[in-house]
């Protein structure tokens, strides 16, 4: 499923340059760069083409990373989809949200795996892939598995599980805009049923359901973390944007979950995953 020619969208700006040269010398392999006014160009040994839909036909590449302001952003990621780019990673945050249920609907109807909008991306240490914005001081490979919609919390799941020597297999952001492009039923159990992965670590908060999304795979190593059980009643909290009240009551999710799996009160509780 992920191979290793990628589309950079946005290499030519400075954001997209500086993650893009990080990931090449990760050991990324990048096949190309887009950016409709500086065809031609060569940036980091990569040709940078006018269109997807050329980029796609002579590099064959199948997956694309969107670097690019988030006004440009529905065009591209809509151009990306239509060439037959398969995997979409976004970093870009503060999408419309209208653009986004429109990039959502083609997204599902051409069986792409849109990751984000607001993600931090993804990285497999095994592969030797890096696609977005990990920092890799603390990435080493390991068994654990941490998918997040919150970028920070897994940055700091990683340096704990790093300072407890836990490596990880995949580390996963799917989004923290108010609305996620990731078809869950569809390409969760990928994610999910990597070999490598041992112990999975679902790092959830208030508002959305995500979690209970988890909670359906019937795995006995899946350990949950949920941040924000001490956030203001009546006040719009967390990526999903969602109020703390009665009718969104985060301690009933938590007990929900924990019918089934152990939630850790903080993330130091990594160490039980050793």
């Amino acid at each position: 499923m992920l191979n290793k020619k990628i589309l950079s969208c946005g290499l030519t700006g400075k954001f997209g340059l500086f993650h893009t040269k990080i990931s090449i010398n990760y050991g990324t392999f990048f096949s190309c760069g887009l950016n409709y006014k500086k065809k031609g160009y060569l940036i980091l040994n990569l040709p940078i083409f006018s269109s997807s839909i050329k980029a796609v036909k002579i590099t064959k590449c199948k997956i694309s990373i969107i670097f690019v302001p988030f006004l440009f952003c529905k065009n591209i990621i809509l151009e990306n989809i239509f060439s037959g780019i398969k995997i979409i990673i976004c970093i870009t945050e503060n999408i419309s949200i209208f653009d986004i249920i429109k990039i959502k609907y083609y997204c599902n109807k051409y069986n792409v795996l849109f990751i984000g909008p607001n993600s931090p991306g993804i990285i497999l240490p095994y592969n030797k892939i890096r696609l977005g914005i990990f920092p890799l001081k603390y990435i080493k490979k390991g068994f654990l598995a941490i998918i997040s919609r919150s970028g920070t919390l897994t940055y700091e799941a990683i340096k704990i599980s790093n300072k407890l020597n836990i490596g990880q297999s995949i580390c996963l952001g799917i989004g923290g805009d108010i609305i996620i492009s990731f078809n869950f039923k569809k390409f969760l159990p990928f994610f999910l049923n990597l070999n490598l992965t041992k112990k999975i670590l679902i790092i959830g908060e208030i508002g959305g359901n995500i979690e209970i999304l988890f909670s359906k795979f019937k795995k006995k190593n899946i350990f949950f973390f949920i941040s924000g059980i001490f956030s203001p009643l009546e006040k719009t909290m967390g990526h999903a944007g969602a109020i703390n009240n009665k009718n969104n009551d985060i301690l009933k999710k938590i007990k929900k979950i924990k019918k089934k799996f152990l939630v850790f009160n903080n993330l130091e509780d990594i160490n039980l995953l050793k």
